[in-house]
């Protein structure tokens, strides 16, 4: 065989080779394309479903709260509870219920009846090919930030920690400060004049907090007071944690305090220590305090898919405007996708 033919025959079996390896790295490119676009079109379409499973969550729990209620409560067992109205307004009058979940009046024909809670579920709710969780936090169970006393806010730093000094004062004066109209500083506080010194400079609010995570801009406010340590909710012992000034305070304009919802937090910055004793003796005792029905609610609303790590967490606070029919729920707040937040676990039963 002449010696250019064989030459030939080695150079188109090399072109040969080379094709090969180009279309099998056209392959392997267009096959791994592929799947990225059904995996991104498969997430796309889950985290819509569990979108709008959220979404229904949030409408569950409007559907909740529009009920009439004779008290909004919390309690270790059942969490937020509703409390059924009374029968009649004589039997509101004379309810004096020796346990929240088995109240018992008299009707009109002087038969005795029993009236319960609301009892709601609002975990893993079946829904097409997913479940619906959510909780209810309630906003008039907090201390409205905005129109605080000097003397509640620095029991709360002291409740975080802070002790008579000049750090205590100074974060209290200096959100104060931030808060009030004018430029006028107080004796620990600071104003435009400290805030135009900083890098890069800006002004102080001197207006009602529009969110509790504007107070990282007042001076001396750090997240750790803020948000509080992590372990706070599980620790046993909590001495030395601190809980963070958001289990205090909301900026939300509520009419008034519920004090059958506030955390023991809460009721320790509020009351004198007899009072608190009388509050959380009355809640161990019926489940409530008072006949406190309450205006401002946050929900978190979490859809999952099942076979599906997927979730979309919904965060809204909703403001409740009226009692009867004819109540409606206005949205003061929503967040479409609260990252930050995942829901516990629901233990397993054995």
């Amino acid at each position: 065989m002449p010696e250019s033919l064989k030459n030939e025959k080695g150079l188109a079996f090399i072109l040969v080779v080379w094709v090969l390896v180009l279309l099998i790295a056209l392959g392997t490119e267009f096959a791994f394309s592929m799947r990225t676009e059904v995996n991104t079109t498969r997430n796309y379409k889950e985290d819509r479903e569990t979108y709008f499973l959220a979404k229904a969550g949030i409408q569950l729990a409007m559907a909740e709260l529009l009920q009439k209620a004779s008290f909004h409560s919390t309690t270790p067992e059942k969490g937020y509870i509703i409390g059924k109205p009374a029968t009649s307004a004589k039997d509101q009058e004379e309810a004096q219920p020796t346990s929240i979940f088995s109240q018992k009046t008299e009707d009109s024909n002087s038969e005795e009846t029993e009236e319960e809670i609301y009892e709601s579920v609002r975990e893993d709710i079946p829904l097409g090919q997913g479940t619906i969780t959510y909780e209810i936090d309630d906003e008039n169970g907090k201390l409205n930030l905005n129109n605080v006393s000097r003397e509640i806010l620095v029991k709360a730093l002291e409740l975080n920690g802070l002790e008579q000094g000049s750090e205590r004062d100074g974060i209290a004066d200096s959100i104060l400060d931030w808060i009030d109209p004018d430029d006028n500083h107080r004796l620990n506080g600071a104003e435009n004049d400290y805030y135009l010194s900083q890098f890069p400079p800006y002004r102080a609010k001197n207006g009602p907090l529009d969110s509790l995570e504007e107070l990282l801009r007042v001076k001396g406010m750090s997240k750790e007071l803020l948000y509080g340590d992590t372990q706070y909710d599980e620790a046993e012992d909590k001495e030395g944690l601190r809980p963070g000034l958001m289990r205090f305070f909301t900026v939300y304009n509520t009419p008034f305090f519920n004090p059958n919802t506030a955390s023991l937090e809460v009721l320790k910055a509020s009351f004198p220590t007899e009072k608190v004793q009388e509050i959380l003796e009355a809640k161990e005792e019926k489940g409530f305090y008072g006949f406190t029905i309450s205006s401002h609610f946050k929900i978190r609303a979490t859809g999952k898919l099942d076979g599906s790590e997927t979730r979309h967490t919904i965060t809204a606070v909703l403001e409740k405007v009226g009692t009867d029919e004819k109540a409606k729920m206005l949205v003061r707040y929503w967040r479409d996708n609260d990252v930050s937040y995942q829901p516990a676990e629901t233990p397993e039963s054995n």
